[in-house]
């Protein structure tokens, strides 16, 4: 069944949309935690982030969250090498309007080095490695006073949101269980939260930028 599930247009499809809509919540939580990283007094984060450190359900849910972006990735990079040569065989096909789909494959792309950098900049060294005194609040204000790291921050949060821009509109026309009626309401609200959490990420960015420059 799962065989089937994975290897059928449809359900590679539909695993892809339920993977990303996952990894969405994922980044809803982040959004949510990051924005404590505005406040002067670095201890809510540190209790925040020390708090998640030490629980052993936290750590099942990592390695969940990695399996989802292995899945997610992979089933991306499959479905749009078959695309590629569905447009190379057929010449003629008119290419997609909307930029956010017209340039999934690179967003996704973008996204994909960007997630390498910061695990390296943040993940290894503070849940894998264990770095003696590696703070995250320090560590991540460091890096955002950084003009360099804050750019491709930036622009991984842009190629993030239409990345899911993409992703929820084609999720939402392949998801059958859903009346067709709240279709565009869905859409709406899941369209809003898809822009407004990676930019909202990039204004912490930004903002924490501008504050080491005063």
């Amino acid at each position: 069944m799962l065989k089937k599930w994975l290897t059928t247009p449809y359900g590679r499809k539909n695993t892809e949309a339920l993977t990303g809509a996952l990894l969405l919540l994922f980044l809803v939580e982040h959004f949510v935690a990051n924005l404590m990283l505005l406040l002067p007094d670095p201890e809510p984060y540190r209790w925040y982030t020390g708090t998640l450190g030490h629980s052993v359900i936290v750590r099942i849910v990592e390695v969940g969250l990695f399996a989802l972006f292995i899945v997610h990735i992979g089933l991306g990079l499959k479905m749009r090498l078959q695309h590629r040569k569905m447009m190379q065989n057929n010449p003629r096909a008119k290419k997609p309007k909307d930029v956010s789909t017209r340039f999934v494959g690179l967003t996704g792309i973008i996204i994909l080095v960007f997630l390498c950098v910061h695990l390296q900049r943040f993940f290894l060294p503070n849940r894998v490695f264990g770095t003696n005194g590696f703070d995250l609040y320090t560590e991540a204000h460091k890096a955002f006073a950084s003009i360099w790291y804050t750019l491709l921050y930036v622009l991984s949060m842009i190629a993030l949101a239409l990345h899911l821009k993409h992703g929820i509109r084609s999720a939402l026309f392949s998801a059958k269980f859903i009346p067709p009626a709240r279709v565009p309401v869905i859409r709406t609200w899941l369209g809003w939260v898809g822009m407004f959490v990676p930019l909202g990420l990039a204004y912490i960015a930004v903002h924490i930028y501008v504050c080491s420059l005063l």
